[in-house]
């Protein structure tokens, strides 16, 4: 009877956080968000998923767009000036006035860490001349990062209709946006001066993320009380509105592992607890490895009709899988997959395969193959399936008699042409020789007769 009821217990728990990894454990945590995800970072693996596909309003978290697109567009030492119509956003904001001039730089810093909606609409009347244009830029983004069920209407998640985004797709912009090196440290930033402005004075900007400084405010966490400064935070972004409630994307790194964890509608200090405990429970249950790196060589591949032979092998990227705990990197199984044929000329980083990582029948981890040098189209040698810096004594003898045995064959072509001329030219002078004679002896006759007469 005890066996029974405590399968029961283990399959409801299973059922209630609705997850589909294979990773999933029974002592999830408890959140208060209405929806939520977690996944690492490197690999985008999902490791709990509370209705991560549940169309939410994503409040201020949409800002991770509008910042990525113009840290990738906008110079960051660019000055804009400020218009008559940015200054009366709603909302959080750092109150821009008309014609103040500020760089592209201090408004980034003005975004992130104080979540200012007048510096998101600067950028999005800067980068798309309105909020409409600007907004179809952010669905491009979001689709191009792995968004599948996001509609931005805004460039600062204030309520809107129809401004909606999912937890799963957050966490995917949060995983692409951070592989920028620049957004990493705006969104990792605790406190930012602003020096004064032509309209204004020196400002001070303090991040709105209570993971990466607060040590005082007491969050719950799976049930327990604790500080909200985390161990390890990196970021990312919060959002707060009536209608969406407490939003967070938050990214922490430990002992190379690296997680996002996303919540939305939760409450204002809920969003926190809820983050930790998510982020606690994947430290504790997950790690990511790297399956190769960079660069690493993978051997070498021949190549058809090029002036060299063979050309090595390289991982394109760095590779990483997600494990368990317990799991060990020797666990998987390393398979190289590559072309049947590789035929010059080959272009340097040309993808010639996978490399591939398995754990049983579970593709884990997968990273291009790609040529570690260029190799030029070959000729005659080439042709031959040779090597011009690699040819053996008997493919060297083979060509030196096949050059002999062609030239042998030209030369008495030539002969046999120059004799067929030779024989027409004397064909023809003697035609016009015996032409000559016959025209002189038929005016001899002639002559002849008339002087008979």
């Amino acid at each position: 009877m005890r066996k029974i009821f405590t399968t029961v217990i283990v399959l409801l728990s299973m059922l209630t956080v609705n997850t589909p990894m294979v990773f999933a454990s029974t002592d999830v945590p408890n959140i208060v968000a209405e929806t939520g995800v977690l996944i690492d970072a490197k690999t985008g693996t999902v490791l709990y998923n509370k209705e991560m596909d549940k169309q939410e309003e994503p409040a201020s978290t949409t800002k991770m767009i509008t910042g990525l697109l113009a840290i990738e567009n906008l110079d960051l030492d660019q000055v804009l000036t400020i218009d008559a119509e940015t200054p009366f956003t709603e909302g959080s904001r750092i109150y821009l006035l008309e014609g103040e001039r500020i760089t592209v730089n201090d408004l980034l810093y003005a975004l992130f860490l104080e979540s200012a909606n007048d510096s998101a609409v600067a950028f999005a009347k800067e980068m798309g001349g309105s909020i409409d244009n600007f907004a179809v830029m952010m669905n491009e983004k979001a689709k191009e990062l792995g968004a599948k069920n996001t509609n931005f209407v805004n460039p600062n998640g204030l309520h809107c209709e129809g401004h909606l985004t999912t937890a799963y797709d957050l966490a995917m912009i949060a995983k692409g946006a951070m592989q920028n090196e620049t957004f990493r440290q705006f969104v990792s930033t605790y406190k930012h001066t602003v020096p004064a402005t032509n309209k204004q004075d020196t400002r001070y900007f303090y991040n709105t993320n209570r993971l990466l400084y607060d040590t005082k405010t007491k969050v719950s966490a799976n049930g327990v009380l604790r500080a909200a400064k985390y161990e390890g935070v990196i970021g990312i972004k919060t959002g707060y509105t009536s209608k969406a409630g407490g939003c967070l994307v938050a990214g922490a790194e430990r002992d190379g592992t690296e997680l996002i964890a996303v919540v939305l509608k939760s409450t204002d200090k809920g969003r926190f607890g809820d983050s930790i405990a998510l982020l606690d429970w994947g430290f504790e249950n997950y790690k990511s490895i790297r399956t190769i790196k960079e660069g690493a060589d993978l051997g070498s591949i021949k190549v058809t009709h090029g002036k060299e032979k063979e050309v090595g092998l390289a991982a394109k990227t760095d590779g990483y899988a997600t494990l368990s705990s317990d799991e060990k990197s020797s666990d998987l199984t390393k398979v190289l997959k590559l072309d049947e044929k590789v035929t010059a000329p080959v272009k340097k980083g040309q993808k010639v395969g996978t490399v591939d990582f398995f754990k049983g029948s579970t593709l884990m981890s997968s990273v291009d193959v790609v040529a570690a040098d260029a190799v030029e189209k070959g000729g005659l040698l080439s042709a031959l399936s040779m090597s011009s810096g690699k040819v053996g004594k008997p493919y060297v003898i083979m060509v030196a008699l096949s050059t002999v045995a062609a030239a042998a064959v030209a030369s008495l072509m030539t002969i046999r042409y120059n004799n067929i001329q030779r024989r027409k030219k004397r064909r023809t002078e003697r035609a016009i020789k015996i032409a000559m004679e016959r025209e002189m002896n038929q005016v001899y006759y002639k002559r002849s007769k008339y002087m008979d007469r």
